[in-house]
């Protein structure tokens, strides 16, 4: 005899949860698209959005709000401390992708970041 998996879900969760997936599988791209969060924001330029502290280097703060690429934001001088790895902010997307031309190059380059300003911790 085979065993069975345990599940600490009833039943009806459970095919409940199954109809939801399957129901996902059916979704064409574009439905997909128009029902994202992310999407639905439009422009986020110049939203204030909020981050998380991921990483701290002396006084530059590495902050994930959602989008493809971090940002890096100086840390206060007033409060240091309260910015630490884990702690949530406030930030406002000033642009999501940093790009310049460089030395000798004709094509934009990317600095892997966008440029956000830091307004605070999130209360």
């Amino acid at each position: 005899s085979q065993l069975k998996p345990c599940s600490t879900q009833p039943a009806d969760e459970a095919k409940s949860a199954a109809a939801e997936k399957q129901a996902a599988k059916n979704e064409t791209f574009s439905a997909l698209m128009r029902n994202c969060k992310f999407t639905q924001m439009g422009d986020p330029v110049g939203r204030v959005v909020v981050g998380k502290i991921y990483h701290v280097v002396d006084n530059d703060i590495y902050i994930d709000f959602g989008h493809k690429l971090p940002c890096v934001c100086q840390r206060p001088r007033g409060s240091r401390e309260n910015f630490a790895r884990g702690s949530e902010v406030l930030v406002k997307i000033n642009n999501l992708e940093l790009s310049q031309k460089f030395l000798g190059h004709e094509k934009e380059l990317t600095l892997l970041e966008a440029d956000c300003t830091l307004l605070g911790l999130k209360n």
